[in-house]
């Protein structure tokens, strides 16, 4: 069954409007992904344990000064703990290191973000189909 002009143009617009924004949140995915840095963690996750013995160790002996640098120090290690530290550069990122789950990616080449994924995905399911 055919589609009329009017039906074959607003199929267009809405097309364009998908692809559109598709890019939209594809770049609102990639600028809010943000990788774990584990170095941060862990030792934020030490400071912290630090500043509760040293809090303890404050109102243990009823020093006022003390339980105050002990809390400092726990808000520090906390602070430690979220802080994003330096984000993967884009080489380090298209570098063609092995996935997590071992072995490389389909094809042999660079790492693919998940925006050329799916257009690879996409494209194939059009191929397809025709």
């Amino acid at each position: 069954m055919a589609l009329s002009e009017r039906e074959q143009r607003l199929l267009d617009e809405m097309e364009r409007g998908f692809y559109q924004s598709e890019a939209d949140v594809m770049q609102t995915v990639s600028a809010s992904r943000r990788r774990v840095n584990y170095r941060s963690l862990v030792l934020g996750i030490l400071v912290v344990i630090v500043g509760v013995g040293v809090l303890i160790g404050g109102v243990a002996a009823q020093q006022l000064w003390l339980g105050l640098i002990g809390f400092a120090v726990m808000l520090g290690g906390v602070m430690l703990m979220f802080s994003r530290g330096s984000a993967p550069s884009v080489e380090a990122e298209l570098s063609g290191e092995p996935d997590r789950e071992g072995g490389s990616q389909a094809g042999g080449s660079a790492r693919e973000s998940l925006s050329e994924r799916m257009e690879r995905r996409w494209d194939e399911r059009m191929g397809g189909d025709r």
